[in-house]
């Protein structure tokens, strides 16, 4: 079984980027990201350290705003909207999934689509489903580049997307539409996931749970692209159950190694794009 690891297309990512933040620098501008987070989660936590540490080597700063559990929504509405007016922001991005009854639906309305690197606000949204991407959220981003830089064959091919999260499997599935790909998305309610699974060549799961997908869900040869982050004792894992599925599957996203430094870099990159865009308003 083949690894698809992450690491060769994050690097090649890196170095545009470094290229494109000299350019900004050169210029005297410096991209500002904000980071929003309710009651930060281990994931979320580890991802943002990342964040910070990936950003500092392309010039980046990455402000953390954090607030406590239990902020009510009218107040992280008015952090969004504050950032969102501070021209000293290129980017904000909202740490998910958020505690107790925050609407999230409701919530990215308040992200200015022009600073919403993460693709979250319903403008965003609907403009990749409408097949006209501007900001994508960037794990589902990652899922498709990386098969893609991997040679994957997606156009005609049979892809389950396993999650219907507005961050990874919705829009994971509409990148691999635009890839010419015929996807299925299965969620909590589909009555017979193997069935869906084994009818696929391309298979990205993303539910949070470990080791939910097991080798006898996959059909001999598919593609797993495993977009799962699950902080547990033993360290991080995603949610394929790697001993049962390596006999089976012809490739696999490793977790740690696969889709996380990817997602990283293409974050940043969106941040950098907004920069340049905002230049030019």
């Amino acid at each position: 079984m083949r690894l698809l690891h992450g690491k060769p297309l994050a690097e090649k990512l890196r170095n545009r980027s470094r290229e494109r933040s000299a350019a900004l620098a050169a210029r005297g501008i410096a991209p500002r990201l904000a980071v929003v987070s309710v009651g930060i989660d281990p994931a979320a936590n580890t991802y943002l350290q990342r964040l910070a540490a990936h950003g500092k080597k392309l010039d980046i700063a990455v402000d953390e705003v954090d607030l406590a559990g239990d902020t009510p929504e009218r107040q992280l509405v008015a952090t969004l909207e504050r950032l969102g007016a501070d021209s000293r922001i290129n980017g904000i991005l909202l740490l998910t999934p958020l505690p107790g009854a925050l609407d999230e639906g409701h919530i990215v309305d308040h992200i200015v689509p022009a600073k919403d690197v993460e693709g979250m606000n319903p403008w965003s949204v609907g403009l990749l489903a409408d097949g006209r991407p501007r900001f994508v959220p960037s794990t589902a981003e990652a899922v498709v580049e990386l098969l893609k830089f991997h040679g994957v064959p997606l156009r005609g091919a049979r892809a389950t997307v396993i999650g219907r999260s507005t961050v990874i499997g919705r829009p994971a599935a509409y990148l691999l539409l635009k890839e010419d790909a015929t996807v299925t998305i299965a969620h909590r309610q589909t009555r017979d996931i193997r069935a869906v699974t084994k009818d696929a060549s391309v298979i990205v799961v993303g539910v949070g749970r470990p080791g939910f997908l097991s080798g006898d869900m996959i059909s001999p040869g598919a593609t797993v692209i495993d977009a799962g982050i699950n902080v547990t004792p033993k360290g991080i894992v995603g949610d394929v159950d790697v001993e049962s599925v390596s006999p089976v599957a012809a490739a696999l996203s490793p977790v740690p190694g696969g889709l996380g430094a990817v997602t990283t870099e293409l974050l940043l990159r969106n941040v950098l794009t907004a920069t340049e865009r905002q230049q030019k308003d």
